[in-house]
């Protein structure tokens, strides 16, 4: 079967709701509908079925070369192949009005971009300097700014920038960093890349699944800490190994102190639906000194809630020079609407958002705990919303000028990413997912704040859907949310409408201002040339919006927009942008 009938029979699944996977008839998510996500081999590990902790031991491969030292390899673009996505279940019928929706823009003084220039990009159309060398779509879009550098990541390359813009190091295949080594991470560029800066050690981490397992190799994680804070430096390289039967997708990373944490959704190579989500904690002090490193694992999926799953989550991403209280665990949460999650109380109306304390004890990792022995440790009551779904240009998309096919928008799931910040008498955590919002797609977001000594509650939240003029409506969507030193909270996200070629905005309010609205001016940083037109409609499929470690005040954000298209496909561009609020750091 051609790669586009395999995407649109998985997105017509996905959309219709599917089967299997899960118990009570849920229809599971659909698995990604490349050779990736089918991929079937036989290896040394077994994965583990109970609930865990089960610990595995990842391959310690070495120091890296210093990334600056890497050669620099001509990019031979390849045919464009839109890489596949799942599809969670149908968009939400229920919720009805969303009661949280903001109708007018913000007007407040935040600044308009203070860095924007071009990141990675693909080389379909114009000449761009920094090419992927993946020939894909999407570019899975993510980057951190660190002390002193900006590193960008996308499907499946890396590039270095200095602060004002300039090219430290040029787009470079991720797997690279493996060349000198023997293994499925040198093998393998399979993409889905995250970058996190770890602002307590000042290091860097770079990661990338492995997604297309052959023969007797097996799904995992490549993982390289930096040796020091200079992203353009060696790294040491990680190998984590989890077995052939279940492919690890989507996987997100967040720093705390005491490990790196991460969740994948989980597909078993005998099922085209997902079973649940797998969380893990890695070793961050072996990392950070180059040793042999465990991940603590739980297959969350073997608690999964009647009926459904609990899927489509996000680790938390400690942000901020605060370190939480010592021993403290980390987070991870959801949003669920009764379509994902059937409410089994009848005061649940089946609207919440889920957290699960993940505690790891690294001296006895039997110890460790996720949730309450996987059940949520909080599950909190939010506003009614629908949730959208499309994938692969179909379902309750966003329109674009330009081009008959629309784009994905990922409505069923969290956006990268979930970022913590400690200020001492509570600690605050942010989310943020795409919801209907007057006939459109909005940014419904969330602060939940946890008192000290305390138990999370809703301290805020809002859908940012602006009412625009009848004749040039917008839909926002795949955003990112952070928050600086003061409390001000900062919201990137992809617009475009019907007579708008999608561009890249920002807003935020900033603290002490109305709770649940954006109380700032929208920015636009900048507006695409063109449209996709490719038929699958791939979007993202995430973004990422940091907060500069050195003023802990200055916000960056990358994402993706498209320039004019010379093969009709869908030349994919991204850009970084700096911001900030004028009230931080006086």
């Amino acid at each position: 079967m051609s790669t586009l009938s395999v995407v649109l029979a998985a997105a017509a699944v996905g959309l219709a709701g599917g089967s299997g996977g899960g118990s009570g008839g849920f229809h599971g998510l659909v698995r990604a509908s490349s050779s990736a996500a089918l991929a079937s081999a036989s290896g040394s590990t077994a994965h583990a079925t109970s609930f865990g902790p089960t610990v595995y031991t990842g391959i310690y491969q070495g120091e890296s070369p210093p990334v600056a030292s890497l050669p620099i390899l001509p990019v031979n673009p390849g045919p464009l192949h839109a890489r596949g996505i799942e599809s969670l279940q149908p968009g939400g019928s229920a919720g009805g009005q969303d009661p949280v929706v903001q109708h007018r823009k913000g007007t407040g003084p935040l600044s308009a971009p203070i860095q924007n220039f071009d990141g990675i990009c693909l080389p379909f159309g114009p000449p761009c300097a920094q090419q992927s060398s993946c020939s894909c779509l999407p570019p899975d879009t993510d980057g951190e700014v660190g002390g002193s550098q900006y590193v960008q990541m996308v499907n499946t390359d890396l590039a270095v920038y200095s602060k004002t813009g300039s090219v430290l190091r040029t787009a470079t295949p991720i797997n690279e960093l493996w060349a000198n080594t023997n293994g499925e991470c040198k093998a393998h560029n399979d993409g889905d890349p995250v970058v996190v800066y770890d602002q307590v050690a000042r290091r860097w981490l770079l990661s990338q699944f492995i997604a297309t397992p052959t023969g007797d190799e097996q799904y995992g994680e490549c993982i390289a800490v930096s040796t020091s804070s200079d992203a353009t430096g060696s790294y040491y390289l990680y190998e984590f190994l989890f077995g052939p039967d279940v492919f690890f997708d989507y996987p997100k990373i967040g720093v705390w102190p005491d490990g790196y944490y991460m969740m994948a959704n989980e597909f078993p190579s005998s099922s085209v639906t997902s079973s649940g989500t797998g969380v893990f904690a890695f070793e961050r002090s072996k990392m950070l000194q180059g040793r042999t490193a465990r991940v603590v694992f739980f297959d969350e999926s073997a608690h999964n809630p009647p009926g459904g799953q609990y899927i489509g989550m996000l680790p938390g991403d400690l942000e901020g020079a605060r370190a939480p209280a010592a021993g403290a665990p980390n987070w991870f949460a959801e949003v669920d609407d009764p379509t994902g999650v059937p409410p089994t109380d009848p005061n649940d109306n089946g609207f919440d958002l889920r957290l699960w304390a993940f505690h790891v004890d690294w001296s006895n990792p039997a110890n460790s705990t996720f949730g309450n022995n996987g059940a949520p440790s909080s599950t909190l009551p939010v506003a009614l919303f629908v949730r959208p779904q499309c994938v692969y240009g179909y379902g309750d998309c966003a329109p674009q000028a330009g081009g008959a096919q629309q784009l994905d928008v990922l409505g069923d799931r969290l956006m990268f990413r979930l970022p913590y910040r400690n200020f001492g008498s509570y600690a605050s955590i942010l989310l943020n997912h795409s919801v209907k919002a007057n006939g459109r797609i909005g940014v419904r977001w969330y602060e939940v704040r946890i008192p000290s000594g305390g138990s999370p509650s809703i301290y805020q939240q809002g859908t940012y859907a602006p009412d625009d003029t009848a004749t040039n409506p917008l839909w926002r969507w795949m955003g990112s949310i952070a928050e600086d030193r003061n409390g001000d909270i900062a919201l990137g996200y992809s617009a475009s409408g019907p007579n708008d070629f999608p561009s890249v905005r920002y807003t935020g309010r900033a603290a002490g201002d109305a709770l649940g609205q954006m109380t700032q001016t929208e920015q636009v940083a900048y507006t695409g040339t063109g449209p996709q037109t490719e038929v699958e409609g791939r979007w993202g499929d995430y973004s990422d919006l940091t907060v500069d470690p050195s003023d802990d005040c200055t916000f960056w954000y990358t994402q993706e927009y498209l320039a004019t298209d010379t093969v009709l496909l869908g030349t994919w561009r991204t850009r970084i942008v700096s911001f900030k609020f004028p009230g931080c750091g006086h």
